[in-house]
């Protein structure tokens, strides 16, 4: 459970993107912790992405509400948190949640739970992946971030529309990411890390995951 004591907005309270041109045709788009109405902004510089996905906080949700609601109605993904979820839809029950998050507009909702992984959910079928087991968490600042990136960078580099088995992949190799970010302070272990190092932790996540060959 967190408990969120201050939010200072700080430069977003002044901030208003502008695309550069060269990105206004990007294919695959991740609009971040924002304010709803930025988001909004973002996806009206754009020429038609193929996939959009989106994150939120809690502050957005007491806050913006109403702008929220229209980003919802426009994007492909979002990737929330188990207590995000359940503010969003009032609802207590995961499952129940994500089904009424569907309704709003996006097509997938996938569910952070933390130690307990991701569930995915689009209408008429949920999947679950769980988060990788670790002796030791060092920090999970950036585990958030560092999981929707290796998600949509996933999906970028499959040219998929976030359905499927594309997605089931994109999700584990957010997952594996994630639980390397989190072995050392902030982003620093992105610093030093190798594909090496990852193509280990993704082999060693396929074994904890695969029940065919038992």
């Amino acid at each position: 459970m967190r408990d969120t004591l201050d939010t200072q907005l700080n430069v977003l309270t002044q901030f208003q993107p502008d695309l550069p041109a060269a990105y206004r045709d990007s294919e695959v788009v991740f609009l971040a912790n924002i304010d709803p109405a930025l988001q909004l902004s973002v996806l009206d510089q754009l020429k038609g992405p193929r996939l959009v996905a989106c994150d939120t906080m809690n502050f957005w949700l007491a806050n913006a509400r109403p702008a929220l609601l229209r980003v919802l109605e426009r994007v492909d993904l979002l990737v929330v948190n188990d207590e995000e979820a359940r503010e969003l839809a009032g609802v207590h029950n995961i499952v129940k949640a994500a089904n009424a998050i569907l309704k709003l507009g996006p097509k997938r909702v996938l569910v952070k739970r933390g130690e307990y992984g991701v569930l995915a959910f689009e209408p008429g079928a949920m999947f679950a992946m769980p988060a990788y087991p670790l002796e030791e968490v060092f920090d999970p600042t950036g585990a958030g971030d560092t999981f929707a990136g290796g998600l949509l960078g996933s999906l970028a580099r499959a040219g998929a529309n976030g359905s499927g088995a594309a997605l089931r992949r994109a999700i584990a190799h957010g997952s594996v990411l994630a639980s390397l970010v989190v072995e050392r302070f902030g982003l620093r272990r992105l610093w030093d890390l190798s594909p090496a190092d990852i193509e280990a932790r993704r082999q060693a996540f396929l074994r904890l995951t695969d029940f065919h060959t038992l």
